[in-house]
C-alpha cells in the first residue's frame, strides 16, 4: 500500500473597483475584489522536486488566468458580476441592483449537485446494499438528496427575491467601475 500526498498551490489577484451607491449616491472609493484559483497535484512524495513544483505553479497560474478571463467576460459581455465584487455600500450598507445578476448566475449550482448526488447514492444503495429492503433504502437516500435540492433552490430564490426587493426602489441604476488594467497581464496571457 502506497501513500499519496496532495500538494496544493493557491493563487489570487486583487482587482480594484468602485461604484456609486444607488441608494445613498455616495462614492465608495476603491474597493478590491479577490479572484482566487488553485491547482492540485497528487504524488508519492512528501516534498515536490523542482520540476513538479514548477508544474504545480504553472497549473495554478493557468487556472488563475482562466478564472480572471471568465470573470472579465461575464462582467463585460453579460453584465454578470462575480460574488467577489461585493455590492454592499460602505456608507449605508445597502445592496446594489447590479449584483442581482450574480445571484441569478449561481442559483442552480447546489440544487443540481444535490439531484445528481441523489441519483448516484440512490442507485448505489439499490444495487450495492445487499439487504432485503434495498429499494426502500434507495428511495429514502435519493429522496433526502432531492429534498436538499429543493430546500437549496427555495433558499436561493428567497435570497434573489430579497435582493431584488432591497434594490427595487433605486432611482438610478449604476454599474461598478472595474479597473481591468490591474489584471491586463493575465487577460492577455495565453491559456495552456
Amino acid at each position: 500500500m502506497s501513500t499519496y500526498y496532495k500538494h496544493t498551490k493557491r493563487m489570487s489577484v486583487d482587482i480594484p473597483y468602485s461604484f456609486r451607491c444607488e441608494q445613498c449616491m455616495q462614492e465608495t472609493g476603491t474597493l478590491t475584489a479577490t479572484i482566487q484559483a488553485q491547482a492540485e497535484l497528487n504524488t508519492n512524495f512528501k516534498n515536490l522536486n523542482e520540476k513538479k513544483q514548477q508544474k504545480l505553479d504553472e497549473m495554478a497560474q493557468a487556472n488563475l488566468v482562466r478564472e480572471v478571463k471568465r470573470v472579465h467576460q461575464n462582467a463585460v459581455e453579460k453584465q454578470i458580476y462575480d460574488a467577489a465584487f461585493k455590492d454592499k455600500c460602505p456608507s449605508c450598507q445597502k445592496p446594489q441592483s447590479w449584483a442581482v445578476s450574480g445571484v441569478k448566475n449561481g442559483m442552480f449550482g447546489t440544487p443540481i449537485v444535490c439531484v445528481i448526488l441523489g441519483i448516484i447514492l440512490g442507485a448505489g444503495c439499490y444495487f450495492f446494499s445487499g439487504v432485503e429492503n434495498n429499494m426502500m433504502i434507495a428511495i429514502v437516500v435519493a429522496g433526502a438528496c432531492f429534498v436538499g435540492a429543493l430546500v437549496s433552490l427555495i433558499w436561493n430564490i428567497a435570497k434573489l427575491g430579497n435582493k431584488k426587493r432591497q434594490t427595487s426602489s433605486v432611482i438610478q441604476q449604476n454599474a461598478p467601475v472595474i479597473q481591468w488594467a490591474a489584471v491586463q497581464e493575465l487577460l492577455s496571457a495565453d491559456q495552456k
